[in-house]
C-alpha cells in the first residue's frame, strides 16, 4: 500500500504537469486532428442515441476503449479525454523510465531525475503527448518491446519472450502505425536472437512472440464481421510533402543517442545486437512508412524511438563518467529536437510548436463562432464523422441529428430533408467533399436547396435553415 501511495505521489505532480502543457496549446488554438476524431467518436458513441450507426473504424482499440470508458462517466468533460488519458500514459512513462535508470541502471536519483526530466521535455515527447493516447502508447510498447529483446538475447528465458510480445501487441493495438512497427520488427527479431534458440527452431522462435499479436488482430477482425463493421476501412492518410533533407534532419533528433549508446557496447554483442535491432524496427518503419503513409506525419512517426533510446541508455556500461555524458546526450537531443520542431515544414506539427511556444494559431475560432450561433437551437442535420470538430466544440450531439436517426437516414437515402438546420463545411473549389449531407445535396454549396435558405456562415462553416414545411 505504501509503494502504491508513493508511485500515485510522485505521478500526480507529473500528470498535472502534463496537462497543463496539453492545455496551454489547446488555449493556444490547437488541438491535434487524432485527439479531436478519437473524442468525437466517443462522445457520439456515449452520448448519442443508441441507434447511431457509424461508419468509421473502431481501431485503433486500445485508446478507443480507454476514451469510451472514461467518457462514459457522469458529469460535463470540459477537458477532452484524450488529453486526460495522454497525460495519464505520459506520466506513468515517465515514473517507468526513472525506476528503471535508478533501480536497474543503478544512476543516482539526481542523475535519473535529470535525464527524465530531459526526456519529457523533449519535443518528441511533448508532440507524442499532443497527438493523444495512441501515440504516447505505442511509446510505451515500443519500450517494453526494445527491453524484451534485449533481456531475452541476455537470458533466453519465456518470461522475457512474453515480453516482447506484450509490446508488440499494445504498439499493434494502440495505433495503425504500431501496425507497421509490429511488420518491421519481423526481419530484426532474427538479427536479436540467440544464435540457439534460431538454431532450435526460427519458425517457434517468431511464432511465440507473434502470435499474441495475430490473436488479437484477428479476434477484433471476427468483431468486426459480427457487427457488420470496418477494422480499418483507411489505413493510409494523407502524406505531408518533406524532402529529403528535412527527413534526416528528423532523423538526427533521436537516432545519435541509440547510435552512440549502443556503440558503448559494440564488444559486447548480446546487447548490441539487440539494440540496433530495436533502432532498426523503428527505422526501418519509418522507411516503410514514406511509400505507404500509415502515418502522415514523419515526426510522429519518429516519436516511439525515444524507448529504444531509454533501453540503449539503460544499457550504458558502468563508470564514472556515465552519467554526465548521458545527461550531456540528452541535452544535445532536447536541442537538436527544439531545432527541428522550428524547422519542420509538417503543417499539423508546425502548428503545434507555434502554440507551445505561445503563439496562437485561431484555426479553430470559425468552428467556435458557428457552435456559439448554433447554441440553444435543435435538429441540426450534421455528419459528425466527417467533421468531429464540430462534436468536440458543442461537447455533446445533443440537438444534432446524425446517422441512426429516421430524419438523417431518410434524407441520405434518397428522401427529402425535414431537419429544421443542415450544417455543412464550406468547400473551396475544386476540393474534394468528403461530407456526406453535402454530397448528397450539392445545391447547397450554391445554396439553392429548395425549401432551405442560408441564415449564417463563415471561413469554415454554413447553416441552412428550412423555409418551407
Amino acid at each position: 500500500m505504501t509503494r502504491t501511495a508513493t508511485w500515485l505521489a510522485a505521478g500526480l505532480p507529473v500528470f498535472l504537469a502534463l496537462l497543463l502543457c496539453l492545455g496551454w496549446t489547446e488555449a493556444q488554438g490547437f488541438t491535434s486532428d487524432d485527439v479531436t476524431e478519437l473524442w468525437a467518436k466517443a462522445i457520439v458513441q456515449i452520448d448519442g442515441p443508441g441507434t447511431f450507426t457509424a461508419s468509421d473504424a473502431f481501431y485503433p482499440p486500445v485508446p478507443y476503449a480507454l476514451t469510451l470508458a472514461l467518457q462514459s462517466w457522469p458529469g460535463d468533460h470540459l477537458v477532452p479525454v484524450p488529453f486526460i488519458l495522454a497525460a495519464v500514459a505520459g506520466a506513468l512513462i515517465l515514473l517507468l523510465w526513472f525506476a528503471n535508470l535508478h533501480r536497474v541502471a543503478g544512476m543516482s536519483v539526481a542523475g535519473s531525475l535529470l535525464a527524465v526530466a530531459l526526456l519529457g521535455l523533449n519535443p518528441f515527447f511533448l508532440r507524442a503527448l499532443a497527438d493523444g493516447p495512441e501515440t504516447i502508447l505505442t511509446i510505451l510498447g515500443t519500450w517494453l518491446f526494445a527491453r524484451g529483446i534485449v533481456h531475452l538475447r541476455l537470458t533466453g528465458n519465456a518470461p522475457d519472450m512474453m515480453k516482447v510480445a506484450v509490446g508488440l501487441m499494445i504498439v499493434a493495438l494502440s495505433d495503425s502505425y504500431g501496425l507497421l512497427i509490429s511488420l518491421g520488427a519481423l526481419p530484426f527479431l532474427i538479427v536479436a536472437a540467440r544464435p540457439s534458440m534460431i538454431t532450435a527452431s526460427a519458425s517457434g522462435y517468431l511464432f511465440a512472440m507473434f502470435y499474441p499479436v495475430a490473436a488479437a488482430i484477428g479476434s477484433l477482425y471476427f468483431v468486426s464481421l459480427i457487427f457488420n463493421s470496418s477494422l480499418v476501412p483507411q489505413l493510409l492518410e494523407t502524406p505531408n510533402p518533406v524532402g529529403t533533407a528535412e527527413h534526416l534532419l528528423i532523423l538526427s533528433g533521436l537516432g545519435p543517442i541509440v547510435i552512440v549508446a549502443a556503440l558503448r557496447n559494440i564488444r559486447t554483442p548480446r546487447l548490441f545486437m539487440p539494440v540496433m535491432a530495436a533502432a532498426g524496427t523503428i527505422g526501418g518503419a519509418y522507411l516503410l512508412n514514406l511509400g505507404l503513409n500509415v502515418e502522415g506525419d514523419p515526426l510522429i512517426a519518429m516519436a516511439p524511438m525515444l524507448g529504444v533510446a531509454v533501453t540503449a541508455l539503460r544499457f550504458w556500461p558502468s563508470g564514472r563518467l556515465r552519467e554526465p555524458v548521458i545527461v550531456a546526450l540528452l541535452a544535445f537531443a532536447l536541442a537538436q529536437s527544439v531545432l527541428i520542431m522550428r524547422l519542420t515544414s509538417v503543417p499539423e506539427t508546425r502548428d503545434w510548436a507555434r502554440a507551445i511556444s505561445g503563439q496562437g494559431t485561431q484555426a479553430d475560432q470559425p468552428t467556435q463562432q458557428a457552435a456559439a450561433f448554433l447554441t440553444g437551437r435543435s435538429g441540426i442535420m450534421l455528419d459528425v464523422e466527417r467533421n468531429p470538430d464540430m462534436v468536440t466544440t458543442l461537447h455533446n450531439v445533443r440537438g444534432l441529428l446524425i446517422a441512426g436517426q429516421p430524419a438523417y437516414d431518410w434524407a441520405l437515402e434518397g428522401g427529402l430533408p425535414q431537419a429544421r438546420y443542415i450544417l455543412v463545411p464550406r468547400m473551396a473549389e475544386g476540393e474534394t467533399v468528403t461530407d456526406r449531407v453535402l454530397r448528397r445535396f450539392p445545391a447547397l454549396a450554391q445554396n439553392r436547396l429548395s425549401g432551405y435558405s442560408e441564415i449564417y456562415e463563415n471561413s469554415r462553416w454554413r447553416v441552412f435553415e428550412k423555409t418551407e414545411f
